[in-house]
């Protein structure tokens, strides 16, 4: 993976997570504050070394 750039919003649309590196996770925290147990929306765009590149779209739930 040459490029990363991960996006998770809320039911409302507001981005609770952002991140350009792949060794870095979501904790379910956003504010410091752990978040509801709910469905939250992600979008995943990746640029590998080979110039090729792909986006991703789905959901994760939030367990507790």
């Amino acid at each position: 993976i040459e490029k990363m750039n991960w996006r998770i919003y809320n039911r409302w649309g507001t981005l609770v997570f952002s991140s350009t590196s792949k060794d870095i996770g979501w904790d379910g925290k956003f504010n410091n504050k752990l978040q509801p147990q709910d469905v939250y929306t992600y979008t995943l765009e990746l640029e590998f070394t080979d110039g090729t590149s792909i986006s991703k779209k789905g959901d994760i739930t939030l367990l507790k």
